[in-house]
């Protein structure tokens, strides 16, 4: 397993069990900075998170249309980075800031869109795992075995339909986070 499969899964358990502690109320986070700076750190994370989740697969797929394989694996190693550079911290700083934004309003379980997030946000890291191990495969075989075209293709639309499923949560929460009444 590559280290960025590892740093990607303990960043989500360590995400996972804040948000959860915060829910259930063993942990209540207060703002360390004003409301405004935790809010332009949420959507700084967003950002990156949901930026890199949206234009990192055109150009990872303009890499593998092009049929250079030594694109493709710039590709593939550019994929690496910027999920450990971007999404990863884009993910951290959503869901830190937001927590400390919650607190505001008297913490996750009190406002219903908050609430309805939290939900999404733990089916979004319950699809994520999966989809974190078929990366892991994908990044492996264009390593590997550049050329087995039949596998890589396979891969790539397994990564295709599963990174899209899991696009869809942290999308409703967007939704969610913009349109709230409060």
């Amino acid at each position: 397993m590559k280290t960025i499969t590892k740093i990607s899964i303990l960043n989500g358990l360590i995400l996972l069990l804040l948000t959860l502690s915060e829910f259930l109320g063993f942990v209540k986070f207060n703002l360390l900075f004003s409301y405004q700076w935790h809010k332009i750190l949420h959507i700084l994370g967003i950002i990156l998170f949901m930026g890199n989740m949206i234009v990192g697969p055109f150009w990872f797929l303009f890499a593998y249309y092009s049929k250079d394989k030594t694109l493709l694996k710039f590709a593939n190693r550019l994929l690496q980075l910027t999920d450990l550079y971007l999404t990863i911290p884009g993910v951290a700083l959503t869901v830190l800031n937001g927590l400390f934004l919650a607190s505001v309003f008297g913490g996750t379980k009190i406002v219903p869109w908050l609430f309805y997030s939290i939900i999404l946000l733990f089916v979004m890291w319950a699809l994520s795992i999966p989809l974190i191990y078929l990366q892991e495969k994908m990044y492996s075989t264009i390593d590997n075995e550049p050329d087995n075209d039949t596998k890589i293709n396979k891969l790539l639309i397994r990564w295709g339909i599963l990174g899209t499923i899991v696009m869809i949560p942290p999308t409703i929460i967007f939704y969610l986070m913009v349109v709230k009444s409060i």
